[in-house]
């Protein structure tokens, strides 16, 4: 019996997330299937879920998956009033081996081919040499160790402006690159990945707006 077969259309894989994207699936974009607007990089040192998995664990190398919307992970292309898929015909790979009942396709292809923006961006792209500055300025830092740091408690005053510098320089880049090429916030995702201030939010670390600028506050 195959997993389409068993599945019972709860949608709870798809709420959790959209698909990470494989090798394969650059013929999705190639066809136009899928565009960079649908999609969101996930940087090296980032916190994610891996297939299956219950806990955030830090990220070795980037891959690209399906953007989430209304503010959430859910996939993009989940249809909650229909439990299904609206590029169904088009899915990544990784959706076509979902099946909750067996996991072993899914957890056999974790991690491995992944694409990243890097192999989605021709190479006469403008963009492209504005990227490789972005990650030389502001790389994404160890969210894994500084989640280690908040359980200890909360961070000493140094430590909190250190970060909220990271967020200032992150987001000025930013502001600057998107004016300049007049990109979307989907185009953004997909160059940049999510803000810095976003990736740290789950740490309880909360950006908000002083006369010094952009700072963060601890919860």
């Amino acid at each position: 019996m195959s997993g389409e077969s068993r599945c019972k259309r709860c949608g709870q894989c798809c709420q959790q997330g959209g698909p990470a994207l494989h090798g394969a699936d650059l013929a999705l974009l190639q066809a136009g299937q899928l565009t960079q607007e649908d999609l969101v990089t996930v940087r090296r040192g980032e916190l994610a879920l891996q297939p299956m998995a219950q806990t955030p664990e830090p990220v070795s190398s980037e891959f690209l998956k399906v953007s989430g919307k209304n503010g959430s992970w859910c996939c993009l292309f989940y249809n909650e009033a229909e439990k299904g898929c609206s590029r169904y015909g088009h899915r990544p790979v990784a959706c076509g081996l979902l099946d909750c009942t067996n996991t072993g396709p899914l957890l056999a292809i974790a991690g491995k081919d992944l694409l990243t923006r890097f192999d989605c961006i021709v190479t006469d792209d403008p963009l492209l040499p504005v990227v490789h500055e972005y990650e030389a300025l502001c790389p994404c830092p160890a969210l894994g160790e500084i989640a280690g740091e908040r359980q200890l408690g909360p961070f000493a005053p140094e430590r909190l402006e250190e970060l909220s510098q990271l967020v200032r320089q992150d987001l000025a880049f930013r502001g600057r690159v998107t004016a300049r090429f007049s990109l979307s916030l989907g185009q953004e995702l997909f160059y940049f990945g999510r803000p810095l201030f976003q990736l740290l939010a789950p740490l309880g670390l909360q950006a908000v707006q002083s006369p010094q600028g952009i700072v963060l506050t601890q919860r």
